[in-house]
């Protein structure tokens, strides 16, 4: 029995270590998927920049779930901040990426489990919940930029014309986003399903 004990908590304890691997390995990839791959993007608010960390944190939401995608996608996108000088952004990054991987995460958990094992279902659901995470993005930088701005001292019409400037650089990383989990979505989930 004592064997049977120490077996499953042996078991229990290497799950719980791949987990954090991977968990760490998506937290690591949203990193270098922006420090090593900017396109700067012109924008009134901010200065925004075409990158691949959206992408990561998407692929990891939908392959690890919502709780360590949310994890991984965070610490990936606020690291990044913090170590290049957009520490005033850091903390708005840590709770905008934290609601939408929840959000798109438990949304995608539902939708997946109504798609009952149908990988055409699934990858629909997939690409859904990467529009879905896109738009979501598209609002909070525009009601955060509309924020910073009028902090700044702009009034609610002239913070608004600004922030609705700067969202032509969100959507193209959206969309950007959206087009490579399509094209990503099943040889990843293959790969990660071969190593999770």
């Amino acid at each position: 029995m004592s064997t049977n004990t120490t077996a499953a908590g042996k078991t229990m304890n290497d799950n719980k270590v791949k987990n954090l691997v991977i968990t760490a390995f998506f937290t690591a990839i949203t990193f270098l998927g922006i420090q090593a791959f900017r396109i700067p993007l012109p924008a009134a608010v901010g200065t925004p920049f075409l990158h691949f960390g959206h992408i990561f944190v998407v692929m990891g939401l939908l392959l690890q779930g919502g709780k360590r995608g949310a994890v991984s996608g965070t610490l990936g996108l606020t690291i990044f901040d913090m170590l290049n000088g957009y520490m005033q952004d850091a903390p708005k990054t840590f709770v905008e990426t934290a609601l939408k991987c929840l959000i798109v995460g438990a949304i995608f958990a539902v939708l997946k489990k109504k798609a009952d094992g149908n990988k055409k279902k699934e990858y629909g659901v997939a690409v859904i919940c990467a529009v879905l995470y896109g738009c979501i993005n598209i609002i909070m930088e525009f009601i955060m930029s509309t924020i910073a701005m009028m902090m700044m001292g702009s009034g609610l019409a002239a913070a608004a014309a600004g922030a609705f400037t700067s969202l032509p650089a969100t959507v193209i990383n959206a969309v950007f986003m959206v087009v490579a989990i399509a094209i990503l979505y099943e040889p990843v989930k293959k790969i990660y399903v071969r190593m999770a």
